[in-house]
This record gives structure tokens, sequence and C-alpha cells, in this order.
């Protein structure tokens, strides 16, 4: 197809097209001679992928290249580390009773609409009788002390909120997980590519909890002195005015 037909079929202009190309979002087209182009159903189908990332799970774009080059990786193959996943889960799965998630928001002095929000969002999964495991009970308790503080669903915090950041948590598991299939585990075996991925999700953990915090703190001082250099700017104006 031309690139006004991929305009119209993607729904996007052809300086985005020309933008996705350069950035490596794209294939480069075939190109018959110096001014014609012939784009294929693989350029629109990545087009409207790209679309559902960013509209729908609000990824940046750097995100969503890393998702592209990580496709063709060999983690789907069914002899690489088939049993992994029984591995970290009989690890990494707390033992402990499921329990009523109704109940459960009742007594931890929750509301009904959290509930929803949570599970709307893919934040947490309860089973078909209603009942939620431990790291999900953890996860709800977590989001219920959250709005007992302040951050509450009348405040913004819940639904399309929620919806992001289980988004953001689900796209950056997946690039780990690609990376790890990529990088560690050709060369190593089970057990071992089990201990790693045990210890490096909890140092993932911490790690994200400290990078998140720096970048808090770094985004408020930048605000105060933004503020602060508005206001001086402001201050400067208004004395220029009155002489």
């Amino acid at each position: 197809m031309r690139m006004r037909d991929l305009e119209k079929a993607a729904g996007v202009s052809r300086e985005t097209i020309r933008f996705y190309i350069r950035e490596g979002l794209l294939p480069e087209p075939e190109r018959t001679h110096r001014n014609s182009a012939t784009y294929t159903e693989e350029h629109l189908a990545r087009l409207l992928t790209i679309r559902r990332l960013k509209d729908e799970r609000f990824l940046p774009l750097s995100v969503i290249r890393a998702l592209f080059s990580g496709q063709q990786a060999g983690w789907l193959e069914p002899q690489m580390l088939p049993e992994i996943d029984h591995l970290l889960r009989d690890r990494l799965d707390a033992e402990g009773e499921r329990v009523d998630a109704a109940q459960f928001v009742v007594d931890n002095g929750g509301e009904p609409d959290h509930l929803a929000d949570t599970i709307a969002a893919g934040l947490i999964a309860p089973a078909t009788d209603g009942t939620i495991s431990p790291r999900d009970q953890r996860i709800l308790r977590l989001l219920i002390d959250g709005g007992h503080i302040g951050f509450t669903r009348e405040r913004g915090y819940g639904g399309e909120g929620y919806g992001r950041l289980a988004d953001i948590m689900h796209s950056l598991a997946e690039i780990e997980v690609r990376e790890f299939f990529a990088r560690v585990a050709p060369h190593v075996g089970e057990l071992e590519a089990a201990d790693m991925a045990e210890r490096g999700i909890g140092l993932l953990n911490q790690l994200m909890a400290e990078l998140f915090t720096r970048e808090v703190l770094a985004l408020l001082s930048e605000r105060r002195r933004t503020a602060n250099d508005n206001r001086s700017e402001a201050a400067s104006n208004g004395q220029d005015q009155q002489a």
C-alpha cells in the first residue's frame, strides 16, 4: 500500500509514520524508486499496536521499542527452562489461606468500590469463588492503607490510575523476563536460573523503591526551584512596572 493508504488505515499522519521509521519502531518500506515506497500489512499492524500501547496502556516509546526488540527472543521455546515457573512459584508464593475478597475489605476497613477498582485494573485476581491469594491480600491491604492516609477514590486514586499502575508493572515484568531468557537462560541450568531469578526479583524490588524515591525527591526539588524562579521573575516585573 502507499503512504496515503497507510495513513488512512492506521489513523496517523505521515510525519508520525516517518518519525517511527527513523526511531526504529517501524521497518523501512520497500522503495521502488527515490520518491516512492510500498508499505505492507506488517507496517499497519505495528502502527496499530503502537497506538494501542500508547493510548490504552500509556507506555512511552522507549518501552514500546524495547518490547518490539524482544519479540523474537526464544523465551517461548518449550525447551527453554521448562520448569522455572514452578520453581519460582514454590519459592516466591508464600503459603497461607485464601480468604473471601469482599470480607477481607470489610475486615480491613476498606470500601466496596476499592475492591471493584483493584479487580477492574487487574491488580488482584479473585478466583471464581471470590477468594484471593495471600499475595493479593497483601496488595489489597496496601491499597486500603493508602486510602486510610488520604489516597482516596474521591481524589482520583483508583480506577484509571490503578490501571496505569498495573500496565507499568506488566510492561516492566515483560521486558525483564524477555531479557532474562535472552541473556541468562541459554548459559545456565534450571536451578541456577531459578536462584538468579529469585534473588534478582528481590533486588529489583528494592532498586525500584530507591529509584522511585529519588525521582520523586528530585522532581519536588525542581518544582521548588522553578516556583522560586517564577516568583522572583514576577516580583522583578512588578518593580519594573512601578518604576
